[in-house]
């Protein structure tokens, strides 16, 4: 009997055949390797705009620390427990000090309208990322990885960065792995080729050898989330508000919660 994943790559590789072998058919049409990008952001941008919620943990890097949180999304915005530092789960100490936080944030509506307006900002970041890499970026199909296609991205110099946060994701060259058959975006690693500097420097640049990687994860039927977020940059400039220039974060056991939730029904369901 065939084996599953022999089927599952067999059937990528036909993809991309397919895919390769298109242009002979019509001399006119994008190149192959754009006409999959194309779909893969119209995909994701769709799903986008479903807003389901979902609840998970993260673990994540901050200062010398590695934090492991349990974080909720509601239509007020996201929360989040501590549940362990450093793998340690809380002594009753810090787990009194959480339980504080989470309290000062559920009675001050300013704390949360800040809250909700820096994770609002970070999506739309992600989103422009997305609505950018048809343009900003030419491609080339560079074989499969596992069950994924892989392509080679490099910096379109036809495209002209319209904001200084486009420019840096302009200076990227990388690879982009990709759901052959959902036409979904798997991950996207890339390096920056060039040092990126603003106003000739005088506000600021990005080095270049910096590193920017998104994982993206099937949660449900054909419902994709972020599991990896890893942005090392070195600079003058700090383009995201809420994530720092060198951050290391993954998502995981995503579970779908109510899209109407609210921040004091979401701390019910973060129990210690």
């Amino acid at each position: 009997m065939q084996n599953p994943m022999d089927l599952r790559r067999l059937t990528v590789a036909l993809v991309l055949v397919a895919c390769i072998a298109a242009p002979a058919r019509d001399q006119s049409s994008p190149p192959p390797a754009a006409e999959l990008i194309n779909e893969v952001v119209a995909n994701e941008l769709t799903d986008r705009v479903q807003q389901r919620k979902w609840m998970y943990l993260i673990d994540k890097r901050e200062g010398k620390q590695t934090l492991t949180e349990e974080q909720v999304e509601t239509k007020d915005g996201p929360l989040y427990r501590v549940l362990a530092i450093d793998g340690t789960p809380l002594n009753p100490d810090q787990l009194q000090q959480d339980n504080t936080r989470l309290d000062r944030l559920l009675r001050d509506s300013s704390q949360q309208l800040k809250l909700k307006q820096g994770y609002d900002e970070d999506e739309q970041k992600l989103e422009r990322l997305m609505r950018l890499l048809p343009e900003a970026f030419l491609y080339d199909y560079d074989g499969v990885e596992g069950n994924l296609v892989r392509l080679k991205f490099r910096p379109n110099n036809d495209y002209n960065p319209p904001t200084y946060e486009a420019r840096v994701a302009h200076s990227l060259a990388g690879t982009i792995l990709i759901d052959a058959q959902q036409k979904r975006l798997a991950k996207l690693s890339g390096q920056l080729i060039s040092r990126v500097e603003f106003g000739y420097g005088l506000f600021g640049h990005i080095d270049n050898g910096g590193t920017i990687e998104i994982g993206r994860v099937e949660v449900g039927s054909s419902q994709w989330k972020t599991a990896l977020i890893n942005i090392q940059l070195s600079g003058r400039l700090v383009f995201f508000k809420t994530i720092s220039k060198q951050e290391y974060e993954t998502r995981t056991h995503f579970r779908v919660v109510s899209g109407d939730l609210s921040l004091a029904e979401a701390s019910r369901l973060l129990v210690p």
